[in-house]
């Protein structure tokens, strides 16, 4: 076995996922000692109420309610946080930084809206920060970018994000149900999410995809500037729909770089049943990355659950103290924002479309619609009619598919599309992954 050396740090918070963690860490440390002579030494946690009621493995001994006990111990080296929210969150990681402690972070909303004040008082005080528990799940995304593709310029990220909400689609499609029913369903509520967190608006998928983006490509944004739909809209006929021209709905955030320009955006998506992430089911997250060295590159694993969130939080601290012990010297790791890029507005992407017209039965209203489109310049790839029973009407459905198009030429021809009078209900749009994205 290495000789041994110790790594001390210190938990921030002892909610769900710190006692999730303290307990995975009482069952692996001994592992990790054996395998790369690391021990790691819990020295304190910090909470909120000392007389709270905490559950009979964690040893009380180590709570504190004062941060100046972790300030003051001269032994410690790394703090994790696992409290969550930005405040008073925000005032204790300053004053961590501030001593010169490394920072494990699992607080995706701190780190989505303060990545770049965080960012420069790291980098102030010359220490590591380790972003990636706060994606939330095993996979090491962050990681595989900085070091695995080092020598790769990378064009284009598109990530199953949210592994409850890809689970609540994988249900969705492959039972035909609805969203409320898919919520009821004994996988979902064995996770024991919130409702608050599942992706309904798709402010989840943002915080994580402005975390990627920052630590990861270098460009700093507020998740709340980041475009972002959820799942909410998403009906058992879409989901019909959708088989029936050959894709899949999959939560997808997606970054694009154009150098000084970034795309940045979280939406459900149509993708092929033949790509790659239209095989990621339930609760799994993906990464397809493109690059110019490697071409596509696939990163894949659970995306929620403690455990999972827990294993990069031991890895980050044996690397950070193997950085420590072994490259004392320090670059600046994280510079968001450095060159002052730009966040292109949704109206300006180009992609591929799927939109859903609800109509009166009749002949001529795909000439209609599609006349419409031809004055927006915009091509129909194709177009097709159904009609079928609606709350004891009968309502037509014309489908109209783009192959590419400028997201402001399209939301203007169904702006106009509206004025018709065939119009009868709320018209859908869904984005395309391609097959060759």
């Amino acid at each position: 076995m290495p000789r041994k050396k110790d790594i001390n740090f210190v938990l921030l918070g002892l909610g769900k996922l710190g006692q999730g963690f303290y307990r995975e860490w009482l069952k692996k440390k001994d592992e990790i000692l054996e395998k790369t002579g690391f021990r790691l030494n819990l020295r304190h946690i910090l909470v909120r109420h000392a007389n709270f009621h905490r559950p009979d493995f964690v040893d009380k001994s180590l709570i504190t309610t004062n941060i100046d006990d972790i300030l003051n111990d001269q032994n410690v080296t790394i703090a994790i946080d696992a409290i969550g929210g930005i405040e008073p969150t925000f005032s204790i990681i300053k004053r961590i930084i501030q001593n010169k402690i490394h920072l494990i972070s699992a607080n995706r909303m701190l780190l989505a809206s303060k990545m770049k004040e965080i960012a420069e008082l790291a980098n102030e005080s010359r220490i590591y920060i380790q972003p990636e528990p706060s994606l939330g799940g095993g996979v090491p995304i962050i990681s595989t970018i900085q070091r695995d593709l080092l020598a790769n310029n990378i064009k284009s990220l598109y990530g199953i994000v949210s592994g409850t909400s890809n689970l609540i689609l994988t249900k969705m499609t492959e039972e035909r149900i609805s969203l409320t029913e898919a919520l009821k369903s004994k996988e979902i509520l064995k996770l024991g999410e919130s409702l608050s967190i599942i992706d309904y608006e798709g402010a989840d998928a943002a915080q994580k995809i402005a975390v990627l983006a920052a630590a990861a490509f270098g460009f700093g944004t507020n998740f709340l500037h980041i475009h972002s739909e959820g799942i909410s809209d998403i009906s058992d006929f879409d989901i019909k729909c959708a088989d029936d021209f050959g894709y899949v709905f999959k939560l997808l955030g997606i970054i694009k770089n154009y150098g000084q320009k970034f795309e940045l955006r979280v939406h459900p998506t149509l993708v092929p049943k033949s790509h790659p992430l239209a095989l990621v089911r339930g609760e799994f997250n993906a990464f397809l990355i493109e690059t110019d060295m490697l071409g596509q590159y696939m990163v894949f694993g659970k995306g929620v659950g403690i455990e999972a969130t827990s294993s990069i939080i031991l890895r980050d601290l044996v690397y950070i103290g193997n950085i420590i012990r072994f490259s004392p010297s320090r670059m600046d790791v994280y510079l968001p924002d450095r060159n002052h890029k730009e966040l292109i507005p949704i109206e300006e992407i180009e992609s591929a479309y799927y939109i859903q017209f609800p109509c009166i039965d009749q002949p001529g209203v795909i000439g209609l619609i599609a006349t419409v489109f031809g004055k927006h310049n915009i091509n129909i790839a194709s177009a097709h009619a159904e009609v079928r029973p609606d709350d004891s009407k009968t309502i037509g459905y014309v489908h109209i598919l783009i192959d590419y198009a400028k997201e402001k030429d399209v939301l203007s021809s169904i702006e106009a599309v509206k004025k018709l009078d065939i119009i009868r209900g709320k018209i859908k749009l869904f984005r395309i992954l391609k097959e060759d994205e």
